[in-house]
């Protein structure tokens, strides 16, 4: 099996790492030299863009002089870089972007979902997931799949991650799958959002900040390693783990949460809604 790219643990390991550097007094170009490396792939490591084998991070924690439990910590997550997650066991074609944000998903603290026009991934029902997917051109044979795979990922909300869903109001008006599924819909959004670490906050149309006028995007939060923002294109994905890229999505979300509904408030618009696509929903079958 070929290495995975690398990931949320990738990116834990390599800050620990340079951790230990830094607490060894050398800088990047002596530990590179003393390994017979170059520098530029010690900083990949470090940054979590390269994976690393077992034995090599055996050779950088003899360098550091770590030794103990620290060390048999360090060498355990090296051991588990290459652990198959579930996406790999029970959704072997999940497209690698999917793939991605599912293993920073199992990883993550705290995440926070900036969601303008649609009810995010996480906290979609699947009978919505499949009537979108199926919507958008996604080919018959493999929506099955990922409805199952999406339906996966949300099991981390039973979980201890934090998440808050920033959601504009303009997606509680899409009845996708029609006025059935839409009540569904947000029947479910409004049980998920009593759950205690889930958060549901609606920004009102019309109050949305023009810096978040630009699209949806995930913000993901992990102890030891930067936050890395996720954004959903057309046909792939963008991840961004530097100060300067994820910096403004940050920022847009400030916004966003200054200007979104409390939790009660949502609760309540949310309500509205579903009673008015589940009596639009009876209209049509009355008719």
């Amino acid at each position: 099996m070929p290495r995975k790219s690398p990931g949320a643990k990738a990116k834990g390991l390599g800050a620990r790492l340079r951790s230990c550097r830094e607490n060894a007094g050398l800088n990047l170009r002596d530990a590179a030299e003393a390994i017979d490396w170059d520098k530029s792939m010690l900083s990949r490591l470090e940054t979590g863009k390269r994976n690393m084998s077992v034995e090599e991070v055996a050779q950088l924690l003899g360098v550091y002089r770590v030794r103990g439990q620290q060390r048999d910590d360090l060498l355990a997550i090296a051991r588990a870089m290459d652990e198959p997650g579930w996406w790999e066991q029970s959704v072997p074609e999940l497209p690698a972007g999917l793939a991605t944000l599912a293993d920073f998903e199992s990883e993550a603290v705290r995440i926070a979902d900036w969601a303008p026009l649609l009810i995010p991934g996480l906290l979609q029902t699947s009978a919505f997931s499949r009537a979108w997917l199926g919507s958008v051109g996604v080919a018959e044979s493999v929506i099955d799949s990922r409805v199952r795979a999406r339906a996966r990922r949300q099991r981390i909300l039973a979980g201890e991650v934090q998440y808050v869903a920033y959601v504009g109001e303009a997606a509680l008006h899409t009845a996708v799958g029609g006025g059935v599924t839409a009540a569904a819909q947000l029947a479910h959004l409004r049980e998920v959002s009593r759950w205690p670490n889930v958060s549901v906050r609606i920004v009102p149309i019309g109050s949305v900040p023009p810096r978040a006028q630009l699209g949806a995007f995930i913000a993901l939060e992990f102890a030891d390693s930067p936050t890395v923002v996720h954004v959903e294109l057309v046909r792939s994905s963008v991840f961004m783990d530097e100060d300067r890229q994820t910096d403004p999505y940050i920022g847009t979300l400030t916004a966003v949460d200054s200007v979104a509904l409390s939790e009660t408030e949502s609760a309540g618009l949310i309500t509205r809604y579903q009673a008015r696509w589940k009596d639009s929903a009876q209209r049509i079958e009355l008719a």
